[in-house]
């Protein structure tokens, strides 16, 4: 029954990894022979590689910037005037940078990472209480 559980949470382990950007078969064999508690830990301390590595922050997107209503060309949403036409613009209030993005998706990834572990033991909580309670 303990081996069914550690095989599972070293398979969770993997799937994490890959989720970002590291390898899902190295981290489920790692944490298959350290602990599937241990092989989370590094994976959740580990930088998360699941960004484009070609792509550069600088460049315009619907995440950091909005199009001008006159000439349709990315500009920051801060922006009075359009670099590009000239046309008067409304600043975008509210508007969320990537980085702001980026901080809100790590305090999710955090908070996911926090139950994930208090789920791993309260799971090995039961199993040791159901293994001393077989003997």
């Amino acid at each position: 029954m303990l081996m069914f559980f550690w095989v599972l949470f070293a398979v969770a382990v993997g799937i994490n990894a890959s989720n970002r950007g590291r390898s899902g078969v190295g981290w489920f064999f790692l944490s298959l022979l350290i602990s599937p508690l241990l092989g989370l830990l590094f994976v959740a301390v580990s930088k998360d590689l699941s960004s484009k590595p070609g792509a550069t922050p600088s460049a315009p997107s619907a995440a950091t910037h909005v199009k001008c209503p006159a000439c349709a060309e990315w500009v920051l949403p801060e922006a009075k005037v359009c670099k590009h036409c000239g046309s008067q613009l409304t600043p975008v209030t509210g508007f969320k940078t990537g980085e702001q993005l980026q901080a809100e998706k790590e305090r999710e990834e955090s908070k996911n990472l926090m139950i994930g572990v208090i789920a791993i033991a309260v799971v090995i909580a039961i199993a040791a209480a159901a293994s001393a309670l077989g003997k």
